[in-house]
């Protein structure tokens, strides 16, 4: 997949979100594309939702950013195959004036489409109850107005089941524990402790480094010896996710980017952990 017309595909989301241009934002996605905006509350899938009329994705566009005045700060961007990582703060104007600011981690993947670049799903990974909690405590009356408004409009264009499940993303996830286990992560790593190591994850979990090299996450220190030095930052949950900014070392290499761990609902021990860098 050619990096600088992902890339470019990628940019356009945030330019056209600014403009307002609902046809052309849609038309960045491809036919059966999918956002999950936290992660952790639920899918927005383009095509016909359960109700019929508007797809999701389109019932999306028109409660969350129809509305608002929306602007991008980006930290750093990643592309690596057929996935960009944006690390950015959001800051929305909500109709009313209340202000919100939102620190994400943005995981798009790209697709092919009838020979046309097109997005087939998002992932945005922010902490849910911490912004809801934030905008109220900012704004006073206006975040309380503000949050009243926009939930009675995800009740008429989306139906209370899918708000339901969106509301989901404040008790369903691993949260505060996952935030500690990835902290552990880098304390493990940096003292080289491999049976703490171990007990952070599935017995079948996976570490992914950048451009899909993968490897047993029990293999991880014999793989890098006792070189390698990890610090995090930035570290934040949405969902069964927790994710981060990272700096590694090893010998004379440094990497930084961000990394992304899945933790299995059952075990809340992690299963998976993807790491992206630009190389």
């Amino acid at each position: 997949m050619n990096r600088e017309k992902l890339y470019a595909l990628v940019k356009m989301s945030p330019e056209l979100v600014d403009r307002h241009d609902r046809e052309g934002w849609l038309g960045l996605f491809s036919s059966t594309a999918v956002v999950e905006d936290p992660v952790g509350a639920g899918l927005n899938r383009k095509g016909k939702d359960w109700r019929g009329g508007r797809d999701a994705l389109s019932r999306f566009y028109d409660i969350f950013i129809a509305p608002n005045d929306i602007k991008f700060t980006v930290n750093q961007d990643i592309v690596i195959g057929s996935e960009v990582v944006r690390d950015v703060l959001i800051r929305t104007r909500l109709p009313n004036g209340a202000i919100s600011e939102v620190a994400a981690y943005l995981l798009y993947r790209g697709v092919e489409e009838e020979g046309k670049l097109k997005i087939e799903s998002l992932q945005a990974h922010w902490d849910f109850t911490g912004n809801a909690i934030r905008l109220l405590k900012n704004n006073g009356v206006k975040g309380i107005t503000a949050s009243t408004v926009q939930f009675w409009n995800m009740l008429r264009i989306q139906g209370l089941k899918r708000v339901i499940v969106y509301l989901g993303a404040m008790y369903k996830g691993i949260f505060k524990k996952g935030i500690s286990m990835v902290n552990s992560f880098a304390a493990a790593v940096n003292s080289g402790n491999e049976n703490a190591l171990a007990s952070l994850f599935d017995s079948d979990a996976m570490i992914e480094l950048s451009a899909g090299k993968k490897l047993p996450a029990h293999d991880l220190l014999k793989a890098a010896g006792k070189r390698l030095h990890v610090e995090v930052s930035e570290v934040r949950s949405a969902g069964w996710y927790t994710s981060c900014v990272f700096d590694a070392k090893m010998s004379e290499m440094q990497r930084h980017g961000v990394a992304f761990f899945r933790f299995n609902p059952k075990t809340k021990k992690i299963v998976s952990a993807r790491f992206f860098w630009n190389e």
